[in-house]
């Protein structure tokens, strides 16, 4: 149940970086948009970025299971085992504009100096290759657990079947024992009439 959990986890987060990854085209384009705007164009466009920023960092905390969320650096813990001397730690990180990770300035950015559209499309760029490193982490760790999981439901199985012979009785051979019996019974009910004939006789 704890691996299963675990996938549910790990999947959330990925979705999570699925959406980030497309928001951060959107800011991508705007900031290359906004290198033949106008003015006024660059300024809306700019905050038209702070908005999607926003969203990313919105997305980022809404991308949690259970308590854990992998897009806010909290860890996960997987236990294989029944004494959880076997397990699995998945990392994560901090997918929020603001954070260590992914690291965007905004707030009310000059659109119209090429400069700063310089700097955001690095950053942005950055952003989008930290992504792509994590979603491989965690793609990896999501094989791993489902590898467990499916392990640990055969062995399930294994040991169900194993404690089933030790305890389910043969019916073929009840059966043949339960005849044997009857048969048994009926012959010295048989005996015990003719021995009771030959005693009055």
């Amino acid at each position: 149940d704890g691996m299963a959990e675990a996938i549910q986890t790990i999947k959330a987060a990925d979705a999570g970086i699925s959406g980030i990854t497309d928001l951060l085209q959107q800011a991508k384009a705007l900031v290359t948009a906004a290198r033949s705007a106008t003015a006024s164009e660059a300024a809306n466009l700019s905050a038209q970025f702070d908005e999607v920023m926003g969203q990313i960092d919105s997305l980022a905390a809404d991308s949690g299971y259970k308590g854990i969320n992998l897009l806010a650096a909290d860890t996960l813990t997987v236990e294989f085992n029944e004494d959880a001397t076997s397990f699995l730690e998945v990392a994560g990180f901090d997918a929020t504009t603001g954070g260590a990770d992914i690291p965007i300035a905004q707030g009310g950015l000059d659109f119209g100096d090429s400069g700063v559209l310089d700097t955001a499309t690095t950053e942005i760029d950055a952003a989008l290759t930290e992504l792509r490193s994590q979603s491989k982490t965690l793609s990896s760790n999501l094989s791993v657990v489902t590898s467990r999981e499916e392990f640990t439901t055969n062995m399930i199985n294994t040991l169900q079947e194993g404690a089933d012979k030790l305890t389910l009785a043969d019916m073929n051979e009840e059966g043949a024992n339960m005849l044997m019996l009857q048969t048994r019974q009926a012959l010295g009910t048989t005996a015990l009439a003719l021995s009771s004939q030959a005693a009055q006789a």
